[in-house]
């Protein structure tokens, strides 16, 4: 009797199964084919200092958003095209004349918008070769949540010198469904090529939303910092999704 005790008590208790397939499967669902506008603000500031560059930047852009089952579309708006005009010319003139909205507006690409549309493939993306860390209950804004934190692998796009990665961590809140409610990406790394050395340090979050058959990123956040070969540089963006 005791053990036929604590067999029914196992099956009433409801187990998380693999992280990997539980995401796949919520992620599975939402397919990304209903019609979407949105308005996509994009605040990017930054700093460099040292031997080769010192400038320093804060800009913003927003532009419009449009998704369906054919894609995805950039509209910008002709206010916004006049000013990166402004700031180009002054820049013909003074190749040091920083150009706020440019640099802001370089954020917004192509792949970033239909990331920022249909979030859940770049998820499964940084998750490729990942381990497991944790997978425990905890809140998020006061809800109870799945949090499931990750060792990302690491890769590198080259060979160019060492690099030595201290950390590479994934963090995710899902919802009762197991659709992922915000992440953050922790990235901290040391490099070398012959005698000289550097670092580097990132810090990105998401939040995340549903709009229809979407998961899209309603706030982004990132906070860089490095620094090698006699400079230093930091950068700072605030991204904000407003569906309509």
């Amino acid at each position: 009797m005791r053990v036929l005790f604590f067999v029914l008590l196992a099956l009433a208790i409801p187990l998380h199964a693999d992280p990997f397939s539980d995401l796949r499967a919520a992620l599975g669902k939402l397919t990304a084919r209903d019609p979407i506008r949105a308005t996509y603000e994009v605040q990017r500031a930054a700093t460099n200092e040292g031997k080769w560059a010192n400038d320093k930047y804060n800009g913003k852009a927003a532009v419009e958003l449009e998704g369906d089952v054919e894609g995805v579309r950039i509209v910008f708006a002709r206010p916004l095209l006049e000013q990166v005009t402004r700031e180009m010319q002054a820049r013909a003139h003074n190749p040091k004349q920083p150009a706020p909205t440019v640099s802001a507006l370089d954020q917004i690409s192509a792949v970033h918008a239909a990331e920022v549309l249909d979030a859940g493939p770049p998820i499964l993306h940084l998750l490729d070769d990942a381990k497991v860390v944790d997978d425990r209950g905890g809140t998020w804004q006061g809800k109870p949540v799945r949090v499931v934190i990750f060792r990302l692998a690491d890769k590198r796009a080259s060979d160019f010198g060492k690099e030595t990665v201290a950390e590479n961590k994934l963090t995710l809140w899902l919802g009762a469904d197991d659709v992922p409610l915000a992440a953050e990406h922790v990235h901290s790394a040391k490099f070398s090529f012959l005698i000289f050395k550097g670092e580097s340090k990132s810090k990105r979050s998401w939040h995340f939303a549903r709009a229809g058959d979407r998961l899209v990123r309603v706030r982004e956040e990132e906070n860089e910092s490095g620094s090698g070969l006699g400079q230093k540089g930091s950068a700072t963006l605030v991204a904000t999704l407003r569906v309509h």
